[in-house]
């Protein structure tokens, strides 16, 4: 008989993360992690999203169990960007990013079932095109 495998947790309420996993056919629980995302002072942004995906994973791991936690930040003339507070803070957001090229950093943790952890941190560039005023 075969080994089932440990259950795979996703500490992430995002439906994206859930729809990437989906699509590569993993069958896994959703479990939001809930820690405090704040950057720290004099942390940068690839430490940033190393830690908070760290501690999202942590905060829901169980012996047994494989995690899998990311946090992504969006770097704009070295400063990541928070989180949009509401729907006019995104497009100002948006609007500070358009035509312009921007980091997004993305840090992804895992910890399985005996609490040994696998992480990276990768960073993409990205050109967005110019915004046209009547859509913004």
């Amino acid at each position: 008989m075969a080994e089932q495998p440990p259950p795979l947790v996703l500490a992430s309420a995002s439906p994206r993360r859930a729809e990437l996993l989906s699509r590569l056919g993993y069958v896994f629980e959703v479990q939001a992690a809930d820690v405090d995302e704040s950057v720290l002072v004099g942390e940068t942004p690839p430490v940033y999203a190393a830690r908070v995906a760290g501690e999202k994973a942590t905060a829901v791991w169980e012996p047994g169990l494989v995690v899998v936690a990311a946090d992504t930040c969006v770097v704009l003339d070295g400063v990541a960007l928070g989180k949009p507070a509401d729907a006019a803070d995104a497009l100002a957001m948006l609007g500070s990013l358009a035509g312009r090229t921007h980091s997004v950093v993305t840090s992804v943790h895992v910890l399985g079932p005996d609490g040994e952890v696998d992480a990276f941190v990768s960073t993409a560039l990205v050109r967005m095109t110019p915004a046209d005023p009547e859509v913004m």
